[in-house]
């Protein structure tokens, strides 16, 4: 080892106390250091360190470990270089990695080299040895190579003889136990493994395979390790077809471990089956179903436009696309392209678990459609409903006049408050002609609870076009239009935008014919669009149509292009309504103008305009009690004629927020002095800027306004609106300004209990009295009057002893009678008390005092 002490104490001491440090795996030896620790550099996170006696403990992942575990290094040295190196890791359950280099360190009296140790047993660590190829020269009786002859050393021969420990990537593998006996019989143990024992590359060109025939009854699967890349560690997939005549399906999944230190696993599998024939009612027919989970992962949904090369949803029309055994679809490359590229349909994200569920069905043989639920949970909640739905005319003939399918997508996302529904046509969809294509989409999304931008919403068709760009967070959709090539000569394109939102309404669209035969082209454009804002008000909307023809004239050897194009275009805007015309002729183009100049930027509103952009007034401002309200039915948190609260005394918390960002607060009526202050406000639809806003809050009691400044108070700060309160339109932060005060959470001071009772008046201490007069019967001045208890000893004993007689019960049986005869009898009695007897001696906890009767 060629490693100076200098190079290792600077590490040392550069290190600050609990930090990560990092140390080349060169310093611990080139040899076994790979059977420890991946990659050339060791990571040890809560570092303690002394860079005197040149050692470092922390936590540190291994090969054999999938979590980070407490780990200590060791190293010596001698004239200023490092001889030798101890490196040794704690994996829990009294098992243990230590790598020796150089000279042995410590009291630890090993060998160079890797070595577990477990049970206090020390055991040599071996990796996994290639397997030696065949030698085509050797075969054996079934004429099977086998590999080469070699000859072992003495030193190799003992080596093999020493028990070892087999270190995979993710666990440690004991030998066998030496055998036991015991009464004659010979008792093997079985090997033990800790963690997951890699399941390695499968030999033979499809890997571990199965192809069970038996017909009509086909079987047919294969599980693989596939080509690992970033950000993928370790791949194997595999694949299960089954196909049984009337129905046929497969199967895939994949169990993937992610690229980096202490990333979890990943495993998914999903699989199809269907029938080309279909099941149930004629209305209402299945041809296929589909299910599938995946843990620690999450799926990609699709756009509405893009279902169509979804490949969960392809397996529900045809379950052989996803893993056909077919030599077109190769099910291994398809289970590639499922998890692999730059945007994965399945990729790993721990914590994560999703269900999915689908059906393929016909109805009334018209329409034909498959669909999917798929419900995904741990980092975000989400439910997603996915389908793709078409029908074509005719049904029964070949040639076909139209089809058109539709995919539709709803994505709820309850957690984060907001709701997409789009639906779109896809590539299949055509009318009149298989040239004619339709294609585009619609986009919805909502957003409510306690989403930044609850109460917005978008309704989008199409592509809105450049200069009228929206948010980012609204729906993003394809142009939507048509497309048509009649015959070689005329071709006819048209497009389409529409967007509906709190603010706005956009419309739009456009035509072009255009004929083209030899050297003569003519052509057709006509355009529209419109712009109408709701608050405040104000339209712009323009169109034109412009005609032209042009051909090609061959005058001797000169070919001349003649065009000829007129047109004309006209755009009105306002309030205040203006506008300009334009003609356009092959030779000249002139624009008119007329009316109000058109607008540079949008118009500031006044007060009454922006006050319509706010919630209502009473929304504005809300005091909510949190603790301590004990009042009956929901409290009120408006200001205007709500009722008093009624709280505990003995301690109570409330809020009190506004929808509109505050710059100064105080929590009394009178005050001149803010308990806090904050930037000032911009209020960017009135063009106004450096404005101030304060919240008021105080405590109303017996007709006067106390203070709570002596309330322990926590400032309430969030994110608003950036088109209300900004500076500019187009500032960064996705529309919205982060940290201002919203409001106070007040929590009453203490209860003061104090010193004294106070004053208690005459009537405070008087009492009622009893009637008639007379002696108090426990006075103490009074004689006793009648017979004096006495408690003689024994009568638990007598009346455990006696309660439950014959002589007794018969007394008792007579004095019940008597009592009857006289009007007062007691009803029926329990005869029955030998419960009572048994318990008499722990039912009392002193003897009972008797009175003589008589």
């Amino acid at each position: 080892m060629t490693v100076r002490v200098g190079d290792i104490r600077d590490i040392l001491e550069e290190a600050a106390p609990g930090a990560a440090i990092e140390i080349p795996a060169s310093f611990l030896g080139d040899g076994a250091v790979g059977l420890m620790f991946h990659g050339s550099v060791l990571r040890v996170d809560g570092a303690m360190c002394d860079a005197k006696e040149l050692w470092v403990t922390g936590r540190a992942v291994t090969t054999a470990s999938p979590v980070a575990v407490p780990v200590r290094m060791e190293f010596t040295g001698e004239d200023g270089l490092v001889t030798g190196a101890l490196a040794a890791a704690d994996l829990g359950g009294g098992r243990a990695l230590m790598l020796v280099e150089g000279a042995p360190a410590g009291n630890v009296e090993l060998l160079p080299g890797a070595w577990v140790v477990r049970d206090g047993h020390y055991l040599p660590l071996t990796g996994r040895r290639p397997t030696p190829r065949a030698d085509p020269g050797r075969l054996d009786g079934l004429g099977r190579p086998l590999p080469p002859v070699r000859l072992r050393t003495a030193a190799e021969r003992e080596r093999d003889r020493a028990p070892r420990a087999l270190l995979t990537e993710h666990g440690i593998l004991t030998p066998r136990p030496p055998a036991r006996r015991r009464q004659g019989v010979r008792l093997l143990d079985s090997p033990t493994v800790r963690g997951w024992s890699p399941i390695g590359t499968p030999g033979g060109e499809n890997g571990l395979s199965v192809d069970y025939v038996n017909p009509p009854l086909r079987i047919a699967g294969a599980l693989t390790a596939l080509p690992a890349s970033p950000p993928y560690k370790t791949v194997v997939g595999g694949v299960l077809l089954v196909d049984t005549g009337a129905f046929n399906g497969s199967a895939m999944g994949a169990y993937v471990v992610p690229d980096g230190s202490g990333a979890q696993p990943s495993l998914f599998a999903y699989g199809a089956l269907g029938s080309e024939t279909g099941f149930g009612p004629p209305m209402f027919q299945v041809r296929g179903i589909s299910a599938g989970f995946g843990w620690n992962s999450r799926v990609r949904v699709p756009s509405a436009d893009a279902l169509g090369s979804f490949p969960f949803l392809i397996a529900l029309d045809n379950p052989g696309e996803i893993g056909a055994d077919d030599e077109e679809v190769d099910p291994l490359k398809v289970l590639s392209e499922l998890i692999g590229g730059s945007a994965p349909w399945v990729r790993p994200q721990e914590g994560d678990l999703w269900f999915a569920a689908g059906l393929a069905f016909d109805c009334f043989e018209t329409l034909r459609g498959r669909a999917m639920a798929l419900v995904q949970t741990g980092s975000d909640l989400t439910i997603s409903l996915l389908g793709v739905a078409g029908a074509q005319l005719p049904t029964k003939s070949e040639k076909k006049i139209a089809r058109v399918e539709i995919g539709i997508e709803a994505t709820l996302r309850p957690t984060a408050g907001e709701l997409s529904i789009s639906a779109g046509f896809t590539e299949k969809t055509f009318l009149i002609d298989p040239n004619c294509k339709l294609r585009g989409g619609v986009g919805m999304k909502f957003w409510f609870g306690e989403h930044a931008h609850a109460g917005d919403f978008a309704l989008i068709l199409g592509a809105v076009p450049r200069g009228r760009e929206l948010p980012a967070r609204y729906p993003v959709q394809q142009p939507a239009g048509i497309t048509w090539g009649v015959g070689s000569t005329v071709n006819i394109t048209g497009s389409a935008y529409a967007a509906f939102t709190p603010k706005s309404l956009m419309a739009g669209g456009g035509l072009d014919v255009v004929f083209q035969s030899g050297m003569l082209r003519a052509w057709l454009s006509a355009r529209f669009d419109a712009l109408v804002e709701w608050n405040p008000f104000y339209f712009d909307v323009g169109l034109g149509i412009r005609v032209g023809v042009s051909a090609t004239i061959k005058v001797w050897f000169v070919k001349i292009r003649i065009s000829i194009e007129v047109g004309v275009s006209l755009r009105v805007w306002g309030p205040a309504v203006g506008g300009e015309a334009t003609v356009h002729l092959w030779f000249i183009s002139f624009t008119i103008g007329f009316g109000a100049g058109r607008r540079s930027g949008a118009p500031a509103l006044d007060w009454g305009g922006f006050q319509g952009m706010l919630p209502p007034p009473e929304n504005m401002v809300r005091t909510t009690p949190v603790t301590g309200y004990v009042g009956e039915g929901a409290p009120s948190t408006r200001r205007e004629g709500s009722a008093p609260w009624l709280v505990d005394s003995g301690g109570f918390t409330f809020t009190a927020d506004t929808q509109a960002p505050v710059s100064r607060m105080y929590l009394d009526r009178e005050s001149t002095t803010p308990v806090e202050t904050d930037d000032t406000l911009d209020i960017l639809p009135m063009r106004l800027k450096d404005r101030q806003s304060e919240l008021r809050v105080w405590l109303g009691y017996n007709g006067g306004a106390e203070s709570l400044t002596d309330w322990a108070r926590t400032v309430l700060r969030g994110s608003v609106p950036n088109g209300l309160w900004g500076e500019k339109a187009d500032a960064p932060g996705e529309g919205l300004i982060p940290g201002r005060i919203l409001g106070v959470r007040l929590v009453s001071p203490p209860v003061d209990h104090g010193t004294s009772t106070g004053f208690i008046d005459e009537k405070g201490l008087s009492f009622d009295p009893i009637a008639p007069d007379g002696n108090q019967p426990l006075s103490a001045d009074e004689e006793a009057a009648g017979p004096v208890p006495v408690r003689p000893g024994g009568v638990i004993g007598l009346i455990a002893g006696g309660i439950d007689t014959a002589g007794t019960r018969d007394r008792r049986a007579a004095l019940a009678e008597a009592l009857t005869e006289l009007g007062a009898g007691p009803g029926s009695l329990d005869h029955d008390l030998s419960g009572y007897a048994h318990a008499a001696g722990t039912a009392f906890t002193a003897e009972p005092m008797l009175v003589p009767a008589g």
